[in-house]
């Protein structure tokens, strides 16, 4: 049954959304964080953010991407174990970038097996 859910999900990526069709993924997402974490001054700046692209273009809302991104600076500059520094080298490496290649490579083979 969890491998049914998972195929499903991991499947749609890439689906357009819009401002009627909402990522739920996104929804659950910005709502756990405004109930458990310290401070979500990045995320309310990408909420920001999809406001004015909204304004521009009925589609152009925060991906998963995006919100998982911005709570993990939320994380990082909230629990008081990173200067401002780390943050920002930790940022420049690109080490955020592995949370999104290992995303994909689930969805890739959740879809291989879904087609095989």
């Amino acid at each position: 049954m969890l491998l049914r859910v998972l195929k499903d999900m991991s499947c749609g990526m890439g689906r357009i959304k819009s401002h009627d069709n909402c990522d739920r993924r996104v929804e659950l997402l910005q709502k756990y964080a405004r109930t458990h974490f310290a401070a979500v001054k990045y995320m309310e700046y990408a909420v920001t953010v999809e406001t004015y692209t909204m304004s521009k273009a009925n589609n152009l809302v925060m991906n998963v991407d995006g919100c998982i991104g911005s709570l993990f600076l939320d994380l990082l500059s909230s629990c008081a174990m990173f200067t401002e520094q780390e943050i920002v080298e930790i940022i420049e490496i690109g080490y955020l970038n592995g949370l999104f290649i290992l995303a994909r490579s689930i969805g890739l083979i959740g879809c291989d097996s879904f087609l095989i």
